[in-house]
């Protein structure tokens, strides 16, 4: 059932971003018309993507053992009201996003939800969210140089049978942890 929510909430977000990419002048409440922010990177309803980097984290608690402080790139797509950044190693699957997105907002809040079945019968929910501070609240996203992150990781045992996961899964469910880092824009 949770495999089949993922899904669903896949596809509505592709279907949320297609009408966003198709809206016309529309724009984000006034921003249309020159273009703004989208530019010639507007221009094919893919949105804008900037990439960040962060040199590691600092791990407040992690009772998962997920997280590893090392450096981090990712990237972020803005198409309208649409956020989405994901993990720019092609190895990780990691994404959050959200369709709620304002550039006057000062404070970003992203979402990602996964499910690990490669333990079976142990299925793993993955809940990631992401609040990013902007640092100059007085610009979009994707205008600041720099954010703070507050990223909080929880990890809970949906499989079929409840203690599915026991001795299976890497520690004991369910578990969270929280770790915070800067974010600095790279310079396209």
């Amino acid at each position: 059932m949770n495999k089949a929510f993922l899904s669903l909430v896949l596809i509505l977000a592709a279907a949320a971003w297609g009408c966003d990419s198709t809206s016309g002048t529309g724009g984000a409440g006034g921003e249309g018309g020159a273009g703004g922010e989208g530019g010639a990177g507007g221009a094919g309803g893919n949105g804008v993507t900037s990439t960040w980097t962060t040199p590691g984290l600092t791990i407040v608690g992690d009772e998962c053992d997920f997280f590893v402080d090392e450096a981090l790139t990712f990237d972020i797509t803005i198409d309208g009201s649409m956020v989405v950044m994901q993990d720019a190693d092609p190895q990780s699957s990691l994404e959050a996003s959200t369709d709620s997105y304002s550039p006057q907002q000062d404070e970003v809040l992203l979402n990602g939800l996964a499910t690990n079945d490669n333990f079976p019968p142990c299925v793993v929910q993955l809940d990631d969210a992401f609040r990013l501070l902007l640092d100059d609240p007085d610009v979009s996203l994707d205008q600041n140089d720099t954010v703070q992150v507050t990223w909080d990781h929880v990890e809970t045992d949906v499989s079929d049978v409840p203690g599915d996961c026991a001795g299976e899964w890497f520690v004991d469910l369910p578990c969270s942890g929280e770790a915070t880092f800067t974010l600095t824009q790279q310079v396209q």
